[in-house]
């Protein structure tokens, strides 16, 4: 592939997705900071899957950089920033970009595509999702702990080329006419991200819990119907519509584990980026998830109260600076369920 893509906000994810196309031979730099360049430039770049090989890039193999001047080179941009960062972005990509650059935004929640495009009028910007679950796992090193393919709204030939980079390291990629669908399912399911936070532990540790999944199963019907007073359908995430993963999450723990592996595949070690960005002393980003529902619910003169109780105490917690390790039983016990 001989466009030059620049991965913007290279972080867990932007390091895992700009390694996979690195893999395919793809011109791309890695834009990020400055402690992550250190790290990636003395180890390389390795890349795990709970299911797949491992890829590993040495330094030699990598462009990373911290100016952003390299965003003027660049005919795609894939942002990866977080949520709260993405008018920042825009400001920044406005000022170097070339105008037939196209733009792709592979981050949480719904608003960023509008974000984009309210700064940067002379491009293409396409919203995508990324299903799937990245952690640093050490220096230079990211692990891939559930499944999925990536999606991305279709209208731009160059994303056939972005399909069969991805392909050739075993990364799907879709093409959707209607992304705002796929991205309010996966944001429903992103709900889990704050439980995982409140709770410190890992993604399976929580769920193999009946009442943590009462409160998820009660926070994703809650957001399903604002997001559908709305006037939107959210799309099946995965094997499953939302309809359906509430009622495999209220089920009892004996039968619920024996049908997960059916509905999403996830290893033992995986957690939110969001608990991550705690440990790590960052910013939250469950504004633009459990605070999106909330947003919306008012616009339309209604409440989420469960979804708002949520978002007060994963902001509480980024405040004290740590998780309170709720179990089930306490969350259920804030929530009143």
């Amino acid at each position: 592939m001989s466009m030059n893509i620049l991965i913007f906000g290279a972080g867990s994810i932007g390091c895992y997705l700009g390694g996979q196309l690195l893999n395919a031979g793809c011109n791309v730099t890695l834009l990020g900071r400055e402690k992550l360049k250190k790290d990636i430039l003395k180890n390389g770049l390795t890349l795990t899957h709970f299911t797949r090989d491992t890829i590993y890039l040495g330094s030699s193999a990598i462009k990373f950089t911290t100016n952003e001047n390299s965003v003027g080179k660049a005919d795609i941009i894939i942002v990866t920033v977080k949520s709260q960062d993405t008018m920042l972005t825009a400001l920044t990509i406005a000022k170097f970009v070339q105008t037939n650059a196209l733009i792709i935004s592979f981050q949480n929640g719904v608003s960023n595509v509008g974000v984009l495009n309210q700064y940067l009028l002379h491009n293409k910007v396409l919203g995508g999702v990324v299903p799937f679950n990245v952690t640093g796992t050490g220096p230079g090193k990211f692990h891939c702990g559930t499944e999925g393919d990536l999606s991305v709204q279709s209208g731009d030939i160059r994303l056939d080329q972005l399909v069969k980079a991805f392909a050739i390291s075993e990364q799907g990629l879709d093409l959707y006419d209607d992304i705002i669908a796929i991205q309010w399912g996966k944001l429903l399911v992103n709900l889990n991200n704050a439980l995982n936070t409140l709770t410190g532990g890992t993604l399976r540790s929580g769920l193999m819990q009946r009442d943590y999944r009462k409160v998820l199963a009660k926070l994703i019907e809650e957001g399903l119907y604002v997001v559908r007073a709305s006037g939107v359908e959210p799309a099946n995430f995965g094997k499953a519509s939302a309809d359906k993963m509430i009622k495999v999450l209220r089920l009892p723990n004996i039968i619920y584990r024996i049908i997960m592996n059916k509905i999403v595949k996830i290893d033992a070690s995986a957690r939110s980026s969001m608990l991550d960005d705690l440990e790590m002393g960052r910013h939250a980003e469950v504004d633009y998830l459990q605070g999106a529902i909330v947003k919306l619910a008012k616009q339309m003169g209604k409440n989420a109260p469960y979804n708002e109780k949520i978002l007060n105490l994963v902001n509480q917690a980024f405040v004290d600076g740590k998780s309170p390790y709720l179990l089930g039983t306490d969350l259920c016990r804030e929530l009143g369920i």
